[in-house]
C-alpha cells in the first residue's frame, strides 16, 4: 500500500521554526542571517530560471 502525505510549507513552517530558535542564536549570527534574509527569501519566493535549471540537472544526475 503507498502512502501519501501533504507537504508542509516550507515559508510558514520556517517562520514558526525561526521563531522559536531566534533566542538560542548568537548575535553574529543573527546579523549574518538578517544580512541574507532579503536574497533568501527572493529566491524562495521568485527563483531564476538558472536557479531551477541547476537543481534540476542535479536532480537528474542522482
Amino acid at each position: 500500500m503507498m502512502e501519501t502525505s501533504t507537504s508542509i510549507n516550507q515559508m510558514n513552517y520556517e517562520k514558526s521554526m525561526m521563531e522559536s530558535t531566534i533566542e538560542n542564536i548568537d548575535s553574529s549570527d543573527l546579523a549574518f542571517y538578517e544580512t541574507l534574509k532579503p536574497q533568501l527569501d527572493a529566491l524562495n519566493r521568485n527563483p531564476l530560471d538558472e536557479t531551477i535549471n541547476k537543481i534540476l540537472a542535479y536532480a537528474i544526475k542522482k
